[in-house]
């Protein structure tokens, strides 16, 4: 990770300790960040339309904003296709739509990213919106998200 301290300053200064933060920034790293959890320690097994809703949501925001480079837009959107793919493998597994030989033949046996790798891509990448929007960005918090 490139921006460790900006976002670590995020973390400390506009990401709540519980709920929807009231700012873009600090929103869109709350977001990350429950991906990263739900993968990481739960293996996607929770994975619902909030966690979908979080891929398409700082894919949108990240990749429209016009402070990221192609690169990082590219970077940022393979990251989260690659984070929701794993998600969405993970629910139809779990709902029985997947059999175990598929989840091995065709998803390798993945059910979730864990690797910080693709994480820190879109961190970085919230790092550089925030450097360039360093004011709090008011954000409307969505009713319809849980997490």
């Amino acid at each position: 990770m490139k921006y460790f301290e900006e976002a670590k300053y995020i973390w400390k200064n506009f990401v709540p300790k519980s709920g929807q933060a009231d700012n873009l920034q600090g929103e869109l790293l709350r977001q990350l960040e429950k991906l990263r959890y739900e993968a990481q320690d739960n293996g996607n097994i929770n994975w619902d339309s909030s966690f979908e809703y979080f891929c398409d949501f700082l894919g949108d925001t990240l990749c429209t904003s016009e402070v990221l480079s192609k690169e990082e837009k590219d970077a940022v959107s393979s990251a989260l296709l690659k984070i929701k793919s794993a998600g969405q493998v993970t629910l139809l597994y779990n709902n029985g739509e997947i059999s175990d030989d598929e989840l091995e033949e065709q998803y390798n046996c993945e059910l979730a990213y864990t690797e910080d790798d693709l994480y820190d891509v879109v961190v970085d990448a919230i790092a550089v919106f925030y450097l360039n929007h360093k004011q709090p960005i008011p954000y409307e918090k969505n009713p319809n998200i849980y997490r």
